[in-house]
């Protein structure tokens, strides 16, 4: 019912905002490891939500699913700024192991962010800033127990004829530990408003080792709407199998 409403709440806008198609397209956080290393416009503003996302991991005989709809909510300040809003109103992790299995859900985390996109003296290279501080609003099995900051780096190479190659660095601390992530991503066109991507990321700190690559496709609707589906696979033992996603992105001006 989630899926069924959101396609047709898309649909609609995106034939609602037709007359702007002109416009240029903004660059959504959604999908991939890292995020948009542009800010939106002063005045305007996105809903980027996961319909959802998901993980699969196993070993030992066990195996267990995670299930998040994550929502992120981005506003344009002005001065190269825009505030971000980072929340999970649902979760749902189903595990099975020799014995015992279940499954719980609950809300998540609810992290704010301010993210700057410096300009640059390059036109082919664009970068941003993210600082984000995420609170221990979840219920009790979809919380860190703490508050973690996170600091985020962007930089997006413009290749040309629609091809991109992106990098990211990220580290988290809270409570005492630290954990860290480098991604790569490469953008390229397929047809007309479709795209897609590959990427591949490190996960590292605080006895975690965890590498992924994957691909993904991505849809673009009047430079408004945006749809994304995506999969990466673990490439270690100590990685998830697998993670999947598909997600919807709508932007305001």
């Amino acid at each position: 019912m989630l899926l069924r409403c959101a396609c047709a709440a898309a649909l609609g806008l995106a034939f609602a905002t037709s007359a702007f198609a002109d416009d240029a397209a903004p660059s959504f956080d959604r999908p991939g490891f890292g995020f948009a290393s542009s800010v939106l416009p002063a005045g305007s503003f996105d809903w980027e939500q996961g319909l959802p996302d998901m993980e699969r991991d196993s070993g030992d005989g066990a195996h267990s699913t995670f299930y998040t709809a994550d929502t992120e909510v981005r506003v344009g300040i002005g001065s190269n700024l825009e505030l971000q809003l980072h929340t999970s109103a649902w979760n749902e992790l189903d595990f099975h192991a020799p014995g015992a299995s279940g499954s719980v859900s609950g809300a998540g985390d609810t992290a704010l962010g301010l993210k700057w996109a410096p300009p640059l003296s390059s036109k082919d290279w664009t970068l941003s800033v993210l600082g984000l501080v995420s609170f221990d609003t979840g219920s009790n099995d979809f919380t860190a127990g703490h508050d973690v900051a996170t600091l985020a780096l962007e930089a997006t190479r413009d290749l040309g004829g629609g091809h991109t190659l992106a990098f990211n660095a990220t580290v988290n601390h809270g409570d005492g530990q630290t954990t860290w992530s480098a991604a790569a991503n490469f953008g390229f066109p397929i047809q007309g408003n479709l795209s897609g991507y590959m990427q591949a990321g490190h996960f590292g700190g605080d006895g975690i080792d965890s590498s992924l690559a994957g691909a993904g496709l991505v849809w673009l609707i009047g430079n408004r709407v945006q749809f994304d589906l995506g999969a990466n696979a673990g490439l270690t033992n100590r990685s998830p199998d697998y993670q999947a996603g598909f997600g919807i992105s709508v932007f305001w001006k």
